[in-house]
């Protein structure tokens, strides 16, 4: 069994007909309780049956649990795994054997009483391993808001955008529905405010970086005082360093000026040579 399959664990439930009329309530709360669940194949997530017959779905990687199917199940034929809860099949199993050996098993009513509470405790255990549905809170806020926060960064979320055009960003990764949907658009707008500098210092520094790299570039190339930037472009267009100056004014003021400096630097050459006949 993988790990995977391990956190999504799979337990059955059996109750008793002799139950005290004082635990209708609690019983009535444990239908609701989860009962078994079955891991989807690639993917972080389990389908996840509840007592009385209710279907969500977990996620034991973050530790979520949510009622509609996530985006990455989207598209997906899960039908055959929501349509055979493992424990339905265990029960059966349980009921075919016990009507078979009822006449024999009268007589052993206090093994079956301390089996049964063993494996009611074994069960509370095991199902105190998947969180209920909606129990988004079993995560402190503050780590789902990291959590959050690591995602738009991962997904190159910028910060110079608006919330509609990043969305498609954000959608199908699970840490999304970590937050709600008011919580989202403050955690975004206060990762906006923070980021907003921090972007600006990035795109600055990177276009001080192409800026230098284009210099090497007309530094290196076989330049003479009577070069176009037209026979320029068409020279060098493929290089990188080209390329990563994508602002053709920019890059024409650039080769303006290196121009302008070799003109420069020739006219001096010229009037030392003079001086020295």
């Amino acid at each position: 069994m993988t790990e995977h399959a391990k956190q999504c664990v799979s337990v059955s439930l059996n109750t008793a007909d002799d139950e005290d009329d004082d635990e209708d309530d609690e019983e009535g709360r444990k239908d609701k309780r989860p009962v078994a669940s079955t891991p989807v194949p690639g993917s972080p997530w389990c389908v996840v049956w509840t007592g009385d017959d209710r279907v969500f779905f977990f996620n034991p990687t973050i530790h979520l649990s949510v009622w509609e199917r996530p985006g990455e199940l989207i598209g997906r034929d899960i039908s055959r795994i929501i349509q055979d809860p493992p424990h339905k099949r265990k029960k059966m199993s349980v009921d075919d054997t016990d009507s078979k050996s009822h006449s024999s098993d009268l007589n052993e009513d206090g093994d079956d009483d301390n089996r049964h509470t063993s494996k009611r405790n074994r069960t509370e255990d095991s199902m105190s391993l998947v969180p209920r549905p909606g129990e988004v809170k079993l995560l402190p806020l503050e780590l789902r808001i990291t959590h959050f926060r690591d995602m738009m960064l991962e997904r190159g979320v910028s910060a110079f955008s608006t919330w509609e055009k990043e969305l498609h960003k954000m959608v199908f990764d699970p840490r999304y529905l970590l937050l709600t949907s008011d919580q989202r658009k403050q955690v975004f707008d206060q990762f906006v405010k923070s980021r907003l500098k921090d972007e600006y210092k990035e795109k600055k520094s990177k276009l001080h970086k192409a800026r230098e790299e284009f210099k090497q570039l007309l530094d290196e190339a076989k330049i003479t005082s009577r070069s176009t930037f037209k026979e320029f472009c068409s020279r060098y267009r493929s290089d990188q360093r080209f390329s990563a100056l994508n602002r053709k004014k920019e890059q024409e003021v650039l080769f303006n000026q290196y121009m302008s400096s070799l003109k420069k630097r020739e006219k001096e050459n010229r009037a030392k040579l003079r001086k020295m006949r």
